[in-house]
C-alpha cells in the first residue's frame, strides 16, 4: 500500500454509520435535479429539503455524491401514467404552473428544477450486502406543498421485509409446541 501521508495524519477517525438520517415525516422540498431516462420511461427527481427545520438536510457532500438517497421516481410508462399525473398535479399546486397540461404534448423535464413540492418520507427494511435487514428512506408519497404546510399527511410505518419461502418464514407468532420458557437469558 502506498504511504498516504499528511492527508491521513490529519484526517478525524470514523467509525461510519455515525449520520444523521432524516426522520419519517413530511416535508416541502425543492427539486434540485431531474434526469430522464427514456429507455426506462422515467424521470429521477433529486430533491433537497427546502423549508423548516431540517432545510438543506442533503447540501452536505456525502449527499451530494449519493443522490440516490434523496430523490423519487417519476414513471410515464402507460401502466403509470395515473401516478405521473398526480405527481405532476402536485408540483403544478405547489407552484401555480402548468406542467400537467404540458405532459401530452412534452415537457421540458429541466423546467422543474428550482419547483418546491411536498413529500411523506417512510422507512422499508431490506437486506443490506452483509446480508442483515437494515432501513433505509424512500419517498412514500408526493402531494403539494401547502399540505405538508398544514399538517394534512400520515407518518407511514415503517414497511417490513417481505418475507416468502425463498427467504425464510416469518417469526413465528405462537412458541412451538412442547417449548417452555426459562428465566435465563439469551447468550
Amino acid at each position: 500500500m502506498k504511504a498516504l501521508g499528511k492527508t491521513y495524519t490529519d484526517t478525524e477517525a470514523s467509525t461510519g454509520g455515525d449520520f444523521e438520517r432524516i426522520p419519517a415525516g413530511g416535508y416541502v422540498v425543492r427539486i434540485t435535479g431531474v434526469t430522464d431516462l427514456p429507455s426506462k420511461e422515467y424521470l429521477d427527481i433529486v430533491f433537497d429539503i427546502a423549508e423548516g427545520e431540517k432545510k438543506g438536510f442533503f447540501s452536505d457532500q456525502w449527499s451530494q455524491e449519493h443522490p440516490y438517497a434523496h430523490h423519487f421516481i417519476m414513471s410515464y410508462k402507460e401502466t403509470a401514467l395515473g401516478m405521473f399525473k398526480g405527481r405532476l398535479r402536485a408540483i403544478d399546486e405547489s407552484n401555480n404552473t402548468g406542467f400537467e397540461a404540458m405532459a401530452a404534448t412534452g415537457l421540458q423535464e429541466q423546467a422543474l428544477v428550482g419547483k418546491i413540492v411536498g413529500v411523506v418520507i417512510g422507512y422499508e427494511e431490506y437486506i443490506s450486502n452483509q446480508g442483515e435487514i437494515r432501513q433505509r428512506s424512500y419517498v412514500r408519497q408526493v402531494i403539494p406543498a401547502a399540505r405538508i404546510r398544514s399538517g394534512d399527511y400520515k407518518i407511514p410505518e415503517v414497511k417490513p421485509l417481505e418475507r416468502d419461502a425463498a427467504s425464510g418464514p416469518a417469526p413465528a407468532a405462537e412458541p412451538p409446541a412442547g417449548f417452555q420458557w426459562t428465566d435465563t437469558p439469551f447468550a
